[in-house]
């Protein structure tokens, strides 16, 4: 009993095994290819990426299948030197394209699929008046040269009608098959209709930011951003980055309000997660001062509230200790108090330091680039404090924060340079300065204003003066 039962097992085993399914199945056939690998790649962002390969048989035969479904989205199909031959979409799981290695748009034949019949229609037509204006091109380059208005007037003319009847084939493609990811392509290239901005009785303008506002607001109208297949385009990211760096001033605060409106509207998950991704990547590895306010935003609202759904458990971790070294030293913040010993074991507070401007400096005195800097430093306190102090208030002041490990050598250093500034140090770290300013190499500045307040960070000495006229010119301006 129990040897019949094995057996039966077996052959389930085996049977379910044979019925198992592919998840996609796409054959392509490409008459007169030789015999060699071909890539399956698609378009994701602002590149390509391959995501599988086939050999042909002496048919011209290649087939890509595989155990889970692909990403809808538009596919390419490149030789084994990864040279592009033609695109197509996958929507359909299980479909063919066949078609001629010297021919291969305009001999393309489709079946099973809905979607590559309306997109081979569009390149075939595309490819037809392609020709046409390129003659046209040709021609009215030829009829400037001859002076010839009247055939310049002429050509300009049935050139202005390709473009017009190329728009009216997008438009019926939209029309006719709304839902197919051509027609949503289309529609993504198409710029929003901005309207004239409201006057009042005497014909004036009454909101000169109407229009820029309106643009703004209905940015993403004609994006399908529930539609997954929409990200593995080739428009999909000019459109969203163009929102995010060239319609967003670039100021933390302003990119923090796009980045919200964008991932609101964003409820594609493929959508969510690429834009969540590119804005968290982008912002955190920018070189501009003040960009990881952005970081510390993306990472509280999204990845801390568990809307990051693709990354596991260490790197959430990570991404959150990382946002919390910078949480308190963002530009704009006051910055936090420190309370440490100068070299008579005397404590100083941070925030007693009575200037109008103090510089908070982390240096080491065996470190070379602190070598380079700490000069500079010393002929800026000079610069700037030329003028006398009005009740023990400087202008400009320095904190400055030794991380040298052997303390002998410090207090050497600071006898040899003759630092007018406050020198101190905290051996057994008890004010966690390390995680309160991100202190990870040395040297690092940090220019604060009368009120302890981050005005720039991680900056040169050099660039400390300049900060500070910036800072004079807006205060001037209130």
């Amino acid at each position: 009993m129990k040897k019949n039962t094995f057996f039966v097992l077996i052959l389930l085993f085996f049977g379910f095994t044979s019925l198992a399914k592919d998840a996609y199945n796409i054959s392509i056939t490409i008459k007169g290819a030789p015999e060699t690998k071909f890539f399956l790649g698609y378009y994701f962002g602002d590149k390509q990426y391959l995501r599988d390969s086939a050999i042909t048989d002496k048919n011209g035969k290649m087939v890509f299948k595989g155990d889970k479904p692909l990403e809808g989205g538009v596919y390419l199909i490149a030789t084994s030197e990864k040279a592009l031959l033609f695109d197509f979409i996958v929507s359909e799981m299980f479909f063919s394209l066949e078609t001629e290695l010297n021919n291969i748009v305009p001999g393309m034949k489709i079946k099973n699929s809905a979607e590559n019949d309306i997109f081979f229609q569009y390149t075939q037509y595309t490819h037809k008046i392609g020709k046409d204006a390129g003659n046209i091109e040709e021609d009215l380059k030829k009829a400037r040269e001859a002076n010839d208005t009247a055939l310049t007037r002429k050509l300009t003319e049935q050139y202005r009608k390709i473009n017009m009847d190329l728009y009216e084939y997008r438009q019926g493609v939209q029309s006719k098959h709304p839902n197919s990811l051509l027609a949503k392509i289309f529609k993504m290239m198409t710029e929003v209709q901005v309207p004239d901005a409201p006057r009042n009785d005497k014909g004036e303008i009454i909101d000169s930011n109407f229009q820029f506002n309106y643009y703004y607001q209905h940015y993403f109208d004609n994006m399908d951003l529930s539609d997954e297949r929409i990200v593995r385009t080739p428009v999909f990211h000019g459109k969203f980055e163009s929102f995010i760096l060239k319609l967003t001033p670039q100021i933390p605060d302003s990119i923090i309000k796009s980045a919200d409106i964008a991932l609101a509207k964003a409820t594609g998950k493929e959508n969510f997660k690429y834009m969540l991704f590119w804005i968290t990547n982008h912002y955190e590895t920018s070189s501009y001062m003040g960009m990881d306010k952005v970081f510390v935003h993306m990472v509280d609202q999204y990845y801390a509230k568990g809307k990051a759904f693709w990354i596991d458990e260490t790197l959430l971790f990570k991404m959150k200790d990382r946002a919390d070294q910078l949480r308190n030293n963002l530009i704009g913040l006051r910055g936090q108090n420190l309370t440490m010993l100068d070299t008579n074991h005397v404590y100083h507070s941070l925030y007693n330091v009575k200037a109008n401007y103090t510089l908070l400096i982390f240096f080491d005195a065996n470190c070379g680039k602190c070598k380079e800097e700490m000069p500079k430093l010393k002929k800026l306190y000079d610069e700037l404090n030329v003028k006398p102090t009005v009740s023990g208030k400087k202008y400009f002041d320095v904190f400055a924060v030794s991380l040298t490990p052997d303390a002998k050598e410090w207090q050497k250093y600071m006898r040899e340079q003759k630092f007018k500034w406050l020198n101190v140090y905290d051996p057994n770290n008890e004010t966690n300065f390390r995680k309160l300013y991100d202190i990870y190499s040395t040297p690092v500045l940090y220019l604060m204003d009368e009120n302890k307040k981050i005005i720039a960070k991680r900056l040169n000495v050099e660039q400390v003066k300049e900060f500070i006229q910036d800072q004079e010119k807006k205060n001037s301006i209130k």
